[in-house]
């Protein structure tokens, strides 16, 4: 399917209910005549999904209608509301009021944890629309199960645990929330360098313990002037990069499979090298990488020798991406000052995990974008494209191609996704 004939798509519309029929039902009843329920001015709503649609589309929806079977029943006849026409948002967690409030303006949210695969089979058929964030999965068997659903939606950035061709061949939309947490983890990167840096989980401790003398026993260092290597050079890299050469003066090395413009590289005085010469040269290394098969145990033993000694390593981003056990190694011989992570190769780690309880380690529970603004940034912009792609707008952050996404729809005889493409 092309562009000029994807503009073309006819718009899916429900068929009219007689407004007359419903009037006169209305009158019969001593109720007073109403008006159609109208939205923008020009345009009035679809029944099943309660979004604009065309403009000669005029149901009567909100007048009051009688069931059959109970208007044969003479003085004794009542009235019933139809049906809601809400669309239903299956939501695998909460999130910030930002979003759950457009959600529940526009959609009728229902909510099932993330791991109960039995509530997620029985629930997932009647959703148009699915939200996750970091706990469950989205695989072939789950999208099999939901008939009617046309988006799922990624409360973050990583979107590893979405079957992202499988949600294409069904026709399913996958968006997400670029941006959104990017000032949030960049905060946190740094927390991590510099609490490492001077020894602040050795320090807290020993203070915590009654020893205050420790102040004398260990001397840390400035990240100030240093060489801050960053192994992915997407927002969240570009954005470290750029804090550390504006706010601490450090020289910025970078590896990524694509090179950056030049005005970023010059806004964060980077330069794009190799992956071993990056690794060399660094005192400080930061890895924001996406999760997938050339990515995963990049960081390895292999990888962990090159690393000059004395080297502090960051990981923000997905935790099978390192060889966590040969990092404890690399700890252990002095030939990483310290690593600090927010991400596990398991999640939740398990009890006997070789980094926690370590004096040289800063860890934390997946937590780097748990913050007020980042939290409301997502909730925010997953439930406006969620409510976008149901209304049959193409949304602002697609995961996958929507074109394709239209094409899968078409093989397999299902209705349109969208209205027009932007």
């Amino acid at each position: 399917m092309d562009r000029k004939s994807f503009n073309s798509i006819r718009e899916v519309r429900q068929p009219a209910s007689p407004a007359k029929k419903d009037q006169r039902a209305a009158a019969a009843a001593g109720l007073p005549e109403t008006e159609p329920r109208r939205g923008v001015e020009g345009s009035s709503w679809n029944l099943r999904i309660g979004f604009r649609t065309a403009p000669d589309y005029n149901p009567a929806s909100t007048v009051l209608r009688l069931r059959p079977d109970i208007q044969k029943n003479g003085p004794e006849t009542r009235l019933v509301k139809p049906m809601s026409s809400k669309p239903i948002v299956l939501m695998l967690s909460t999130m910030a009021e930002s979003g759950m409030r457009l959600l529940n303006e526009a959609a009728e949210t229902r909510m099932v944890q993330a791991t109960d695969l039995e509530a997620i089979e029985k629930a997932i058929p009647d959703a148009d629309g699915l939200i996750i964030r970091t706990a469950g999965k989205i695989d072939g068997r789950t999208l099999d199960w939901a008939k009617r659903l046309k988006v799922v939606g990624r409360h973050g950035v990583g979107f590893d645990h979405i079957d992202v061709p499988a949600a294409t061949e069904r026709g399913v939309q996958v968006v997400y929330t670029p941006g959104a947490n990017t000032q949030s983890v960049c905060e946190h990167v740094f927390a991590m360098m510099i609490g490492l840096s001077k020894h602040f989980p050795k320090l807290m401790s020993a203070l915590a313990a009654g020893d205050y003398h420790a102040r004398t026993s260990m001397r840390g260092r400035e990240i100030a002037g240093k060489t801050l290597g960053i192994v992915g050079f997407g927002r969240i890299g570009r954005r470290v990069g750029q804090t550390a050469h504006l706010g601490f003066g450090m020289k910025v090395l970078y590896h990524d499979i694509v090179p950056a413009p030049e005005e970023v590289e010059l806004r964060a005085g980077a330069q794009r090298v190799g992956f071993e010469e990056l690794l060399q040269a660094s005192d400080y290394v930061s890895l924001h990488l996406p999760l997938d098969a050339s990515t995963r145990k990049m960081i390895n033993r292999q990888a962990l020798a090159k690393v000059q000694r004395g080297c502090v390593l960051i990981n923000t981003c997905r935790g099978p991406v390192v060889d966590e056990d040969a990092v404890a190694d690399a700890l252990d011989s002095g030939l990483l000052w310290g690593y600090g992570a927010d991400v596990y190769d398991q999640e939740p780690p398990p009890p006997n995990h070789p980094l926690i309880g370590r004096p040289d380690v800063m860890l934390t529970p997946h937590s780097a974008a748990q913050t007020e603004e980042g939290l409301r940034n997502m909730a925010t912009m997953v439930a406006q494209d969620i409510l976008a792609v149901i209304a049959g707008q193409v949304p602002q952050n697609p995961v996958n191609d929507p074109i394709e996404v239209e094409r899968a729809r078409q093989a397999r005889g299902l209705e349109p996704l969208y209205q027009t493409m932007l």
